[in-house]
């Protein structure tokens, strides 16, 4: 469930027990007054800066919750994946997750952005090869089968000039340092030049995408979702 910028605001001050004063305080921020305006939903998101002040104080925060209330609240925290989906057999590797996120949508901006990559912690995956990784999914464009919060297993397209894979869950990097997910299908009108980008949530539109824009490609393996169990 996802978290307004009040109640993240709310479970820190309580995590912490510490009043609001303190914390703007810790945050070297001069007025608390934007604070309670958090609080009271005067503001209805916390900035990537205010995030990072927030991380400075307390690094085991995450920061996708921090900017969007969803997935796990600490970075050391090992989500509750329905047993069936993390090892059915022993035919599995422990895969590194890496602190960037995949946003759905095509125009919105990942809720990590122009960071250094590193490992977050291992999550276990069935089938997992070597090189392959995975990532949390931010937005909510590829619901229900990669809401926002669940971490998709991803695996490095090479050649995919040559060979895309076409019908496949994709996360394509952008040459503005975006990561989004998509489906990716043939473009009917121009296949040479672009890609068709296709969301699973009906509300969000079919739109065609420039091959030069894409700087790197990774298909989707495998999806865990959190049952919230």
């Amino acid at each position: 469930m996802t978290m307004t910028a009040s109640e993240i605001l709310k479970r820190i001050i309580e995590n912490e027990k510490i009043s609001y004063n303190k914390l703007a305080q810790k945050m070297g921020i001069p007025r608390s007054q934007s604070l309670y305006d958090i609080r009271d939903g005067k503001i209805k998101n916390i900035s990537h800066a205010y995030a990072d002040r927030i991380r400075s104080v307390y690094p085991n925060y995450s920061r996708i919750w921090l900017l969007t209330g969803e997935g796990s609240m600490r970075t050391g925290d090992t989500l509750s994946f329905e047993r069936s989906e993390i090892c059915i057999t022993n035919d599995y590797k422990l895969v590194p997750m890496i602190n960037m996120d995949a946003v759905g949508g095509m125009h919105s901006p990942n809720a990590v952005f122009d960071e250094p990559e590193y490992i977050i912690r291992r999550v276990a995956f069935n089938d997992a090869k070597e090189g392959d990784k995975c990532i949390q999914v931010s937005g909510d464009s590829m619901e229900p089968a990669c809401p926002a919060g669940s971490i998709v297993l991803i695996r490095q397209v090479e050649c995919w000039r040559e060979y895309f894979g076409f019908g496949n869950i994709f996360v394509l990097l952008l040459n503005d340092g975006r990561r989004i997910l998509k489906k990716v299908i043939k473009c009917d009108s121009n296949s040479q030049e672009y890609v068709t980008c296709v969301s699973l949530n009906k509300e969000y539109p079919v739109e065609d995408l420039p091959k030069d824009f894409i700087v790197g490609v990774w298909k989707v393996i495998k999806i865990l979702v959190n049952k919230g169990w």
